[in-house]
């Protein structure tokens, strides 16, 4: 076969190279045509790591060749992976036009003279695992030594009844070797052997004719899974983005029945911006039926760590771009490389005007593989979604016949339908579908030992599947990932930046509201999208290189700083100038508790979604909190700790318990060594447990304030090269415990965790995810509780027993165990590929324990979680000493709200709003927002039913855990 494959290209002729270097931010075409090119042959070297070099590619075509089909050959320097090298796009007449990569070596020369630019990326090899040093990314941009050699560029005549010959044999052989022994194996080697006597192509044209007797049918459709960040900072993905949508557009027009199915409208928007010859060329293959936008995020997020109305503006953002840009409303989600997948999507892909899901990751589980491939997905609030693991567990397809014949083989619901989903093409600057895989679609579409195939779009599959299946499993709860579990760890100060930045976009948002003109859309807008697109799955993660950190961290900094000033603003024109202070709680609830203003703690209440003018609380109005000796109590909770500052005690006074497990130790920092065999940044494995140190060693303990609102202790712990302190912090009338931390982290392969051995027992724990929440076991008795030994969990986990219970909360932090009564908290991981500083540096977060009696919905973990990630803003100004005033208040705390901000597109306010117990209730939502009419919407705010607004209230019923989006119309 290698020598068929090698008679398609014949003949040589050379072309001339020319060489321009371009060090640091690459340059336009505009530039770079006027750049200072120097001679440059095959066999030297280019390319000082993440560098630009544009060469210029003369040649003439030899007379003699005139009306054969010519091609100019490349290989830059290709070495490694294919996505994962250096790559090029190919410059004509002032326009991108094809991508240049290791499956895309050649470029159809339709003229004879030859005359166009190649600009090649040097993209160094990252190091993801292994003994191997990663490198510093960062650091390689300073390096001025090339690391690629280009070896060939020359014009050759291409065979075209050769290639169609070496492309027929190779699909029979690779169907024979897929099938069983039998008659119809033997008959294909049979045919190949007669070929190979007489080299006569009718000797494999009746091979390849016999039409498929499967049932099953095979929708291909050509992809590109680009990563939005990850080996590779998102500068490099933009033109990774456009060498791959390039290549795509090329071959749509060499093959009219080729489909390509791309998601994230983020690389799309990149396109509009720098490269709009090929937005517009998407555009018009989009009213061609051949390009397909499909997933409905603005990028492939992660789902396990974006909070619930950053998962709304994901869909909000994704679905509108598409239907702005070309009229096109996704239904499906299309997450194939996610990490996890919360029991709350369901319903978000139903309320964005969604019916499917698809992803493939879980075929990477490494315990349980799923059962299904085709199934109904059914959320926390009962809404179920039709779902697709495509059968080849890949969305990297090389559609090789074994592969085609093994996707239908192993496809787990052949009982209930007959119909599958197929993703080929190389992605992460791999260049997509390769004209072989296309040509292979084209004779495997009906052949006898292999399925149907067809080309065709997603949108039709799904359709089609959905009409065709019966009786199909449903599944119930989240799609938990049995891998990856370190992402909910590695990299914390990203994922700090990325609460903060969700927080502080809510504030400006409602606070804009508050003010009442001048709404600042485009800049909150430009703000949510720069979020967005740092919470894609191999950013907010923590499994990329340095390099994107130091964007991301920037980035994300950028979004709190310019959020906060867009709330400081809108606070500053609702209080006016003055001396007198002022609490905003954005939270939805009433609050009272103890601030510090200037230094000094004061005690304050503060309205649901609004402001009121400070009145100080006496001292005789909260209950006092003191420390004696190594004791601190309030009237609720007595905290005792030892010599070493770790906890001997918690006694509930309210519910005259203890709330520690006899004999045990609370807050203990655990130091365990953290070496995942496989992926280092992605992986936890469960035997790390097997190996820690305690970090109890105390170098200094001192009170800080001793009452009587608030009582404060800090604790310094040195340890390995790195320092911890703690504040450990109790206010009066308070039942929250909590530990504000400032570590420096100079670990290497460690995983710190704290842990409570409460004195509660049961067999499930309750843990926080996006608008709502869900319960896991305690205990290891299936495989599938014993994979669940690290969960992801939002802002509190709660373990109860009837009567009493305990939650751990957190400000920024989402890994969690729990086994039996021991309460786990991840607090930071020390990964080194591919960051080999991943994490080194200065922390600070803050952890909380809340003992409590009853259950924790009537005890306030919910709104105590929430107080703890907003704290109440005090700011100076004139509002008079009796002004108060709530936006939105509701009549249940079972109902939150999680949003207020005006509409997309008027100058109508969104309120959203959800159930967060679990149950069913009627709520009323009383507003002092002008709202003459109201209306129930959608989550891209499409309106969908008109709700009565009397005297600025409204009446609802919600069920468990529903989501509901009001637009307040004046």
């Amino acid at each position: 076969m290698g020598q068929l494959m090698d008679a398609v290209e014949r003949e040589h002729a050379p072309l001339e190279l020319t060489a321009y270097a371009v060090r640091g931010e690459p340059v336009p075409f505009a530039e770079a045509a006027s750049g200072d090119y120097r001679p440059f042959k095959v066999g030297d070297k280019w390319g000082p790591p993440w560098g630009t070099t544009w060469f210029h590619v003369l040649g003439l075509v030899p007379a003699e060749w005139i009306g054969k089909s010519v091609v100019a050959v490349f290989n830059i320097g290709f070495d490694g992976h294919v996505g994962f090298t250096c790559e090029a796009l190919a410059w004509r007449d002032g326009k991108p036009w094809r991508g240049v990569d290791p499956n895309h070596r050649w470029l159809p020369i339709g003229s004879t003279e030859v005359d166009f630019y190649l600009e090649a990326s040097a993209i160094p090899t990252a190091v993801v695992a292994g003994p191997a040093e990663a490198p510093s990314m960062i650091a390689l941009r300073e390096s001025a030594e090339p690391i690629f050699v280009f070896r060939q560029a020359e014009l050759r005549i291409q065979d075209q009844l050769a290639r169609k010959v070496a492309l027929d044999f190779k699909i029979l052989y690779e169907l024979a070797l897929a099938l069983p022994e039998g008659e119809r194996r033997a008959e294909i080697f049979e045919g190949l052997k007669r070929f190979a006597r007489s080299n006569d192509p009718e000797d494999l044209a009746g091979a390849v004719s016999r039409p498929s007797t499967s049932t099953h049918r095979i929708t291909a459709v050509g992809h590109a899974h680009i990563d939005t960040a990850w080996l590779w900072p998102l500068r490099e993905t933009r033109r990774k983005s456009a060498r791959t949508f390039s290549t795509a557009l090329a071959l749509m027009d060499e093959y009219p029945d080729y489909r390509f199915a791309c998601s994230q409208p983020a690389q799309y928007a990149w396109m509009k911006e720098s490269y709009p010859t090929i937005f517009e060329g998407i555009r018009q293959k989009v009213v061609d039926g051949q390009w397909e936008p499909v997933g409905s995020m603005w990028v492939e997020a992660d789902c396990n760590l974006p909070s619930g109305e950053a998962l709304v503006r994901q869909f909000l953002h994704g679905k509108r771009f598409f239907m702005r840009e070309f009229g096109v409303d996704t239904r499906e989600l299309w997450l194939p490389d996610v990490f996890g997948y919360p029991a709350s999507l369901p319903q978000l892909i139903a309320e964005s005007g969604g019916e499917y899901f698809l992803t493939q990751k879980l075929s990477w589980n490494d315990t349980n593989k799923p059962a299904h491939h085709t199934f109904m997905w059914e959320g926390i609030d009962g809404t179920a979604i039709f779902t697709h693991f495509p059968p080849a567990d890949t969305y990297n397809g090389d559609f090789t016949a074994g592969q085609i014949v093994r996707s239908a083989a192993d496809f787990k619901d052949q009982d209930r339908s007959s119909l599958s989903l197929y993703l080929y093409g190389w992605g992460d600057g791999g260049g997509g579908p390769e004209p072989d895989m296309i040509e292979a679609a084209h004779r495997l579409r009906s052949i006898d030992g292999a399925p149907q195939v067809e080309l065709a779009r997603a949108a039709d599959f799904f359709d089609r599947a959905k009409r065709e299946a019966h009786n199909l499993t449903t599944w119930v709860g989240e799609l938990y990932f049995e891998l990856h579990r370190g992402t909910y760890t590695s990299q914390a100060r990203t994922k700090r930046l990325n609460r903060r930045a969700e927080q502080a976009l809510r504030e400006a948002e409602i606070w804009s509201v508050a003010v009442g003109q001048d709404y600042p859309a485009a800049i909150l807008d430009s703000s949510w999208k720069r979020l967005l697109i740092n919470q894609f799955h191999d950013i907010l993660p923590g499994s990329s290189i340095d390099w994107v950190y130091e964007d991301s961290e920037r980035e994300l900094e950028s979004v709190v700083e310019i959020a906060g000033g867009v709330t400081t603003s809108a606070q500053s024109r609702l209080v006016g100038t003055g001396d007198n202070l002022t609490a905003f709680n954005v939270n939805s609830h009433t609050r009272r508790e103890v601030v510090e203003v200037e230094g000094r703690p004061i005690a304050i209440e503060a309205p649901a979604c609004g402001w009121a003018s400070v009145n100080v609380l006496g001292p005789t109005q909260l209950p006092p909190v003191s420390i004696s000796r190594r004791v601190m109590e309030n009237h609720l909770l007595r905290v005792a700790w030892d010599d070493r500052g770790l906890l001997t005690s918690i006694w509930d006074k309210e519910a005259g318990r203890e709330v520690l497990a006899a004999g045990e130790l609370g807050n203990a920092l655990l130091l365990h060594d953290d070496n995942p065999k496989n992926w280092d940044a992605w992986d936890v494995d469960a035997d790390y447990r097997k190996s820690f140190v305690e970090l109890s060693e105390l170098a200094s303990a001192n009170v800080e304030m001793d009452g009587p609102l608030r009582a404060a202790v800090r604790f310094t712990r040195n340890f390995g090269s790195s320092m911890l302190e703690q504040r450990m912090v109790l206010d009066a009338g308070s039942r929250l415990l909590r530990f504000e931390t400032d570590v420096d982290w100079q670990e290497e392969h460690k995983f710190l965790k704290v842990a409570f051995p409460v004195a509660v027992r049961s067999a499930r724990a309750s843990y926080e995810i996006q608008f709502g929440h869900v319960e896991r076991s305690t205990h290891t008795n299936t495989s599938w509780d014993q994979a669940r030994f690290e969960v992801c969990a939002h802002r509190w986990a709660d373990l109860g027993e009837p009567g009493y219970g305990v939650a751990l909360l957190n400000d920024c932090k989402y890994g969690y165990d729990i086994v039996g009564s021991v309460m786990r908290l991840s607090l930071l991981r020390a990964p080194t590929h591919p960051d080999p500083a991943a994490d080194r540096g200065k922390h600070r977060f803050t952890y909380a324990l809340m003992p409590h009696p009853g259950d924790f919905r009537e005890a306030g973990v919910i709104a105590a979680a929430e107080d703890l990630n907003n704290p109440l803003r005090v700011v100076r100004g004139g509002m008079s000493s009796d002004e108060r005033r709530s936006l939105i208040e509701v009549d249940t705390p079972q109902v939150v709200v999680e949003a207020i901000k005006q509409a997309e597109d008027s100058d109508a306010v969104v309120v959203r709003i959800y159930e967060a117990w679990g149950g069913r209730c009627r709520a009323r939502v009383r507003t002092s927002l002008p709202a003459s009419r109201a209306f129930l919407c959608d989550l891209l705010e499409r309106n969908r039913n008109e709700i009565e607004v009397r005297d600025g209230q409204l009446e609802l019923e919600l069920t468990p855990f529903k989501i509901v989006t009001l637009k307040l119309v004046v």
